[in-house]
């Protein structure tokens, strides 16, 4: 039977890495992980050809190719194709006071500016699609980590081989490892998809964006991974697990659009999660992403404290 004075702070390294590594492994070949893998490349492939296809399409009806048209007609229509979703996803929020307003339009536009003309503007938009939707993927893959289990009691057996602390850590490394493995072929797909196809910006430009998209990607599913480990952690039914994780990130979002309505400062509710501050992972200013990246791993290392805590206390 489980040890109820086993402490979360006791890690050995070693055990770590094994269990780690098998943790790793077997989601891979197992249901959860397989969909997680499945879903995130079909999500983000869709994406990328929604975007692109456009511009494909243009092309073949005017009968130029990217590299035969005139280089700024072609960069004008590919920001024209991208700036919708750009602005859809750095929109400021409406504000009473008309100078705070005002400031945050221009601010937004000097944002799109950057992204639209000094980054390849379709990889632009396709990351802020992928950010958005990278959390609702992320839990498909982390939200059984300790779930099943614990509702078939699996982890008696061995808790007598090692400490809580093992289990709960190495399982949270294992899926952060997989979510990121995941993010980066996907990221390499795109890249490599968008040289081929729209031979307009430079390959240091596109390769180069995509790395810093797909940091932004891992970094932001820190937090993520980190509150389905939290709620795994509380329940013991896969099922729950699920729905719970769902519930919570999309939740979040939800009321905080809601609740604007009715109350202007319900908004900060996105706040809760990092919804808040994930799309200034990809601002023209290197001082606010790296505060951004501090407050992912803030959000993250505050989860991955609640999660532990909940999984040394309950009963296994």
């Amino acid at each position: 039977m489980a040890n109820p004075h086993t402490s979360i702070g006791r890690i050995d390294l070693r055990q770590l890495r094994l269990i780690c590594t098998y943790s790793l492994r077997h989601s891979i070949r197992t249901g959860a992980g397989l969909v997680f893998v499945l879903f995130a490349l079909f999500f983000g492939l869709t994406v990328a050809n929604a975007v692109i296809s456009p511009f494909e399409t243009l092309v073949a009806q005017s009968g130029n190719s990217a590299a035969g048209a005139d280089q700024g007609a072609v960069e004008q229509r590919l920001v024209a194709m991208a700036r919708p979703a750009v602005e859809w996803a750095i929109s400021p929020p409406k504000v009473d006071d008309p100078v705070k307003q005002a400031a945050a339009v221009r601010e937004a536009q000097r944002w799109a500016d950057y992204l639209l003309v000094k980054r390849p503007a379709l990889m632009s938009a396709i990351l802020f699609v992928l950010i958005f939707g990278m959390p609702f993927l992320v839990s498909l893959g982390a939200f059984n980590q300790t779930s099943g289990d614990i509702g078939s009691r699996g982890l008696r057996y061995l808790l007598l081989r090692t400490e809580r602390a093992n289990i709960f850590y190495g399982r949270l490394l294992a899926t952060m490892l997989l979510t990121v493995l995941v993010q980066a072929a996907l990221m390499a797909i795109i890249a490599l998809y968008l040289a081929l196809k729209v031979r307009v910006y430079g390959g240091w430009d596109v390769a180069a964006w995509s790395l810093h998209g797909l940091l932004a990607l891992a970094v932001l599913s820190l937090p993520y991974v980190a509150v389905c480990a939290w709620i795994s952690a509380s329940t013991e039914s896969t099922m729950a697990s699920l729905v719970l994780c769902e519930l919570a990130i999309g939740g979040v979002l939800l009321a905080a659009f809601i609740g604007a309505r009715l109350w202007e400062p319900a908004y900060a509710l996105r706040y809760a999660l990092p919804w808040g501050v994930q799309n200034e992972l990809l601002s023209p200013s290197a001082a606010t992403v790296a505060l951004t990246v501090g407050a992912c791993l803030l959000y993250a290392l505050v989860f991955t404290w609640l999660g532990a805590r909940v999984f040394d206390r309950r009963d296994l």
